[in-house]
């Protein structure tokens, strides 16, 4: 198993960055591997609604979303 951890702060490495590293030990402890993924300064656009998703299973947008999108396991 892995786990993709998000940070969210635009703050790499501040505090949700470091309580991130400690559930990333725990984690590692347990045997699971983590991924750590810094979107907090990147820009992600809002979704507009348009479902082009559903049919295409991305975003318009090219922006990180796409990019994590891709990092995850397919669900039907």
């Amino acid at each position: 198993m892995k786990i993709l951890v998000i940070n969210g702060s635009p703050k790499a490495m501040g505090n949700t960055a470091y309580a991130l590293s400690q559930m990333a030990e725990v984690f590692a402890d347990a045997g699971v591997e983590t991924e750590t993924l810094q979107v907090g300064s990147q820009l992600i656009r809002g979704c507009t609604g348009c479902g082009s998703c559903y049919k295409t299973r991305k975003c318009v947008f090219e922006d990180l979303v796409n990019e994590t999108a891709a990092r995850l396991p397919e669900f039907d």
